[in-house]
C-alpha cells in the first residue's frame, strides 16, 4: 500500500464494511484470485452478507472468534473450477476430504477450521487450497513448515517466485486503486465494473 492511500485509509471510517472487503478481498473482487479471508467485527456480520450479495461473491461463515466473525470470501465458479483440478483433488482427498461435493467440501473445511480457532491445535493446511494459492506454494509450505520460502506476501511462495512477486504488486495495485475509489463515493459494484472494464481494455 502507498503512503497516499495509507493516509485516505487513515481517513475513513474503518467501521465502514466496503473499506474492510476492499482492504481484505480486493484481488477476489478483481476477479484475479479465487477467495480472500475477511474478517468482521461480529455486530456486521449481516450487513457484510447483503453486501457482498450484491457484488456477485459468496460470504461463507467459518467461525466466530470472540467477538469477530471469519468470511470465507469466494467467487463460486472459480473456487469449484480450483478445488476439481486434479491436483487439488488429489491434495484434498488424502486430507480424507469428499472431493465430488462441493458442499461437503466447505463444510469439512469449516469445521476444521473452528476446530482449529476454538483449541488452537491442528491448524488445516488445506486452507491454501480454498484461498486458490498455488499447489506447489501448499506443499512447499507444509513440508518445510513454513520456513525456507523464496518470498512472503499474500502467501509463502515455494515455486515461481518471480511471477508471484508480480502477481502480489497486481493485488497491491488493485487494492490501492479500489480504496482510492471507494473514497471518492464509487460503490464496490461500480468499482468491479470499473475493474472489468480495465481489465478488458488492457
Amino acid at each position: 500500500m502507498s503512503e497516499e492511500v495509507f493516509e485516505i485509509v487513515c481517513s475513513m471510517d474503518r467501521r465502514k464494511v466496503e473499506l474492510q472487503i476492499v482492504l481484505q478481498c480486493a484481488p477476489t473482487l478483481a476477479g484475479l484470485k479465487t477467495s480472500n479471508l475477511l474478517i468482521l467485527p461480529k455486530d456486521l456480520e449481516e450487513q457484510a452478507r447483503v453486501i457482498l450479495r450484491h457484488t456477485g461473491l459468496v460470504g461463507y461463515r467459518l467461525v466466530y472468534d470472540r467477538h469477530r466473525v471469519v468470511f470465507l470470501v469466494f467467487k463460486r465458479d472459480m473456487l469449484i473450477s480450483y478445488l476439481k483440478s486434479d491436483e487439488v483433488k488429489s491434495f484434498l482427498a488424502s486430507y480424507e476430504y469428499d472431493t465430488d461435493c462441493f458442499g461437503a467440501c466447505l463444510k469439512t473445511f469449516q469445521k476444521r477450521y473452528e476446530d482449529f480457532v476454538k483449541s488452537r491445535k491442528n491448524f488445516p493446511h488445506e486452507m491454501g487450497a480454498f484461498l486458490g494459492y498455488p499447489m506447489c506454494d501448499v506443499k512447499g509450505f507444509i513440508e518445510n513448515e513454513g520456513d525456507g520460502f523464496l518470498i512472503a506476501g499474500y502467501w509463502k511462495v515455494y515455486g515461481d517466485a518471480n511471477r508471484t512477486k508480480q502477481l502480489f504488486e497486481l493485488f497491491d495495485e488493485t487494492k490501492d486503486d479500489m480504496v482510492c475509489m471507494l473514497s471518492k463515493g464509487y460503490t464496490l459494484n461500480q468499482i468491479i465494473s470499473e475493474q472489468s472494464r480495465a481489465s478488458l481494455a488492457s
